[in-house]
């Protein structure tokens, strides 16, 4: 008896959508419809003439089922042709064609990275038109994804080489011709001019340029066959930094555009110590919706925090009232930017931690004439020639003397290396430190509260969706544009995804609010008393030269 062999054929199965995915399936498209972005495909792909043959694929159709799988998974072209060949739901969006993975990667190259940004904001406005979704609150954060390439492939940008290399581009140039005084630098135009220059001099002298062993070389030809290969070795390093950009210190061979960074999860030590190729996720969330995007080659957070809104404020023609994200973000830059914009700062300083712990305490503070005082209550002097910094930093210099019985010496000097210094050098910004302060208020008022709870389960909860449920952690294409085209294309699944529960009930636009009456949070205050003593020079050395092994066990050890 058989009990797994099939013994009967079907001419076809009988299988049909249940009646409420058909409608989830149906909003789903209407919300395309209304969105406008068919004139945008069109327009992507212009219009062809009839020609015959077989007839093409429907782009509109394609385009509704690579959003819809990107809903579903992690979105390979290969799942996307296995799920239209057989799943009914993709077999309804896709009218009972099964283009191949190829036909779906030729799309994506043609229309979705070309036009990314425009069909994203065209979209996402609106599905916040639909569901009336209120954009006051912005939540920003960032992620690393690593990057499809060879993982030993990577390139360092050659700063101490290539400054090597013009140390003794100067010494061979300038034993046969005349430099100027400051001349440090040198192109590989420049090396190949003075190489020809050589030459002629070589000639002139009726010597002969000859190179290999059993030659006996004069010192001008000499230095013409070193200057030969240092001209080899600067086209080399010219290309890598031209290919690194000002921005960067490393790519790899295998997709130049992705940088070496660490991340979080590291399967090689499990610490995320070591390099990896990747690329930066940033994205901008509002009532569990990501409203924009940005990939980027930077290894930290604060660099993008102002390309994110720009880009914002591109799509939607308006900025944020309030914008709330981790202590990354918290650099002077982007403090003026959402002062100039007119956006609420709800962004965290750096140390928030351990201020409102009580761990940390500040330095100094600034009295209302601008006067940088340190905790003793001693005012500091202003160095001369200290409005500019020599980095392009927009901080001052500012010296207090005579710290001799102080008694927060300990605590104050603990990370300089001079520990027995009698004056103590602050570089500090007031206009950071007033940016800080107002920060520091907003986050501890009733809505801080409120915008912090929100940040930690909207945009954390966004990144746990994409990288658990979505299962995406990993990027398939390459290249910047590639990349940021198919993480648009999984923020859009993200969002598709939310709506979809949205439709069935159990999703939610309404997140954590203030109840009336919340009292303002007080942080900790510090025991300087604690900190100092932490900090007592000393005390490690004490305890090790008291410490003693038991009879037997240094052996051990």
């Amino acid at each position: 008896m058989a009990y797994f062999t099939i013994q009967q054929g079907y001419f076809f199965l009988c299988s049909d959508i249940p009646s409420e995915e058909k409608q989830k399936l149906n909003d789903f498209l209407l919300v395309l419809e209304e969105s406008g972005v068919g004139r945008i495909i069109e327009e992507a792909i212009g219009r062809r003439p009839e020609t015959g043959g077989r007839p093409a694929y429907n782009p509109y159709r394609l385009f509704a089922t690579l959003l819809y799988a990107f809903s579903r998974h992690s979105g390979s072209l290969r799942r996307i042709e296995e799920s239209i060949r057989f799943d009914t739901r993709f077999m309804y969006l896709m009218g009972q064609k099964v283009p191949s993975y190829s036909t779906i990667s030729r799309f994506c190259n043609n229309v979705v990275v070309a036009w990314q940004r425009k069909i994203f904001s065209c979209i996402m406005s609106a599905i916040v038109r639909k569901y009336g979704i209120d954009v006051s609150d912005a939540f920003i954060d960032g992620t690393k994804l690593e990057a499809n390439s060879n993982k030993y492939k990577f390139v360092w940008k050659p700063r101490k080489k290539h400054d090597r290399l013009n140390e003794g581009l100067r010494t061979i140039i300038s034993t046969h011709f005349d430099l100027p005084e400051g001349k440090r630098e040198f192109i590989s135009k420049e090396i190949a001019g003075f190489l020809s220059r050589l030459r002629e001099k070589i000639e002139d002298m009726g010597l002969a340029v000859v190179s290999g062993t059993g030659h006996r070389q004069a010192p001008i030809v000499r230095d013409f066959h070193s200057l030969e290969k240092m001209l080899l070795k600067a086209l080399e390093y010219e290309e890598i930094e031209a290919i690194c950009g000002t921005t960067r210190n490393s790519y790899y061979k295998t997709d130049r555009d992705a940088t070496a960074m660490c991340l979080k999860e590291d399967y090689y030590s499990g610490l995320g110590s070591n390099m990896h190729a990747a690329y930066a996720l940033q994205i901008l969330v509002a009532k569990g919706f990501i409203l924009d995007y940005l990939v980027s080659q930077d290894r930290t957070d604060a660099r993008t925090f102002i390309p994110l809104l720009e880009n914002y404020h591109a799509d939607y023609a308006a900025y944020p009232i309030r914008i709330c994200a981790d202590s990354g973000y918290g650099s002077l830059e982007n403090y003026r930017y959402m002062a100039e914009a007119g956006m609420e700062n709800f962004v965290k300083p750096q140390m928030w931690q351990k201020m409102i712990s009580g761990e940390y305490i500040d330095l100094f503070r600034f009295d209302e004439e601008e006067n940088l005082v340190c905790l003793n209550g001693r005012k500091a002097v202003l160095l001369e020639g200290s409005n500019t910094h020599s980095r392009g930093k927009s901080t001052r210099f500012y010296r207090v003397e005579n710290c001799r019985r102080c008694t927060f010496k300990p605590y104050c000097m603990r990370t300089l290396k001079d520990k027995g210094s009698q004056t103590r050098t602050f570089e500090a910004s007031h206009e950071l430190y007033v940016f800080r302060k107002e920060a520091i208020r907003n986050l501890l008022s009733p809505k801080g509260i409120e915008m912090r709870i929100n940040r930690s389960s909207q945009v954390e909860g966004a990144f746990g969706v994409i990288k658990q449920d979505m299962d995406y952690e990993r990027v398939r294409r390459r290249g910047l544009e590639n990349v940021s085209a198919e993480c648009m294309l999984v923020c859009m699944g993200y969002n598709i995804r939310k709506m979809f529960t949205i439709i069935e009930g159990r999703g939610k636009t309404d997140y954590w609010t203030a109840p009336d009456g919340l009292e303002p949070e007080v942080p900790k205050g510090a025991n300087m008393k604690r900190l100092m003593k932490k900090h007592l020079k000393g005390t490690n050395e004490a305890l090790r030269k008291g410490y003693k092994y038991k009879k037997g066990t240094a052996a051990k050890h």
